[in-house]
């Protein structure tokens, strides 16, 4: 509030303080904030700036433009990819996503540790588990979200495969007595279990 009074008393130092209040609206989670201060703003916003605002106000297809831009002028700033593919991600394109970053990583494989988060969170989305595995063992960190939630899920569908041979004796041998269908339907019915759960997975 002491910011926004002081842009208001003194036209002369508000076009410093604006970046910096902007930043403050987008740390704030105040989309209002941040497209009031772009329509404050009186000269034309940088392409830094115009990122900024189309993510805090949740503009992901005008984020992505300005990133692949971005991308073209200076293709070896790590975080211009990160934000396109984060964009992809917020999208909920997450084919298109592992694609470049798989391509990415073929030609800067040292950005893997930044990068490879993106083809783990894209490959549990696809339910692609062969690939979620084959990311996982290339992941050095695992503080990211994406990659947590990938552990975690991939963890249950080797869990339930196990779980599912456990049961699949028993049901061979019950279905050979007199009475099978009695003997095997708690074994059917915890393979329909099983198999209910690894669908919601």
């Amino acid at each position: 509030m002491y910011l926004e009074l002081s842009i208001k008393n003194n036209q002369e130092s508000s076009r410093l303080q604006l970046a910096f209040l902007q930043k403050l609206y987008i740390l704030l989670d105040e989309p209002d904030g941040v497209a009031g201060v772009a329509a404050f703003r009186q000269e034309d916003p940088t392409l830094h700036d115009l990122i900024l605002g189309h993510e805090a106000t949740g503009q992901l297809q005008d984020a992505f433009s300005c990133y692949e831009r971005a991308v073209k002028v200076k293709s070896d700033t790590i975080s211009h990819h990160q934000g396109l593919l984060r964009c992809l991600m917020g999208l909920d394109q997450s084919n298109t996503a592992l694609t470049y970053a798989t391509g990415l990583l073929n030609e800067r494989p040292e950005w893997s540790n930044e990068i490879n988060p993106f083809r783990v969170e894209s490959a549990w989305k696809l339910a692609d588990w062969d690939g979620l595995s084959e990311f996982l063992k290339s992941q050095i960190s695992s503080d990211n979200w994406g990659v947590a939630v990938g552990k975690i899920l991939l963890s249950v569908k080797e869990k339930c495969k196990i779980v599912r041979t456990q049961q699949m004796g028993p049901l061979s041998a019950a279905s050979m007595e007199n009475g099978a269908y009695q003997r095997g339907y708690s074994h059917v019915l915890r393979l329909h279990m099983l198999t209910d759960m690894e669908k919601a997975v």
